[in-house]
């Protein structure tokens, strides 16, 4: 991919399609954002 951006949207697409879980990382290898596309199997209390 020529950018972050068109790589990101590829792999959201990617991880909405297989229900799994998007882990984004800075260059410097640190977590930037995630995104859950699944079923949370330890879902908040608050919100059942």
């Amino acid at each position: 991919f020529d950018t972050k951006r068109e790589a990101v949207n590829r792999a959201r697409e990617i991880s909405r399609n297989q229900r799994t879980e998007l882990i984004i990382h800075n260059r410097n290898g640190k977590i930037s954002s995630c995104d859950s596309h699944g079923n949370d199997p330890c879902p908040p209390r608050d919100r059942n």
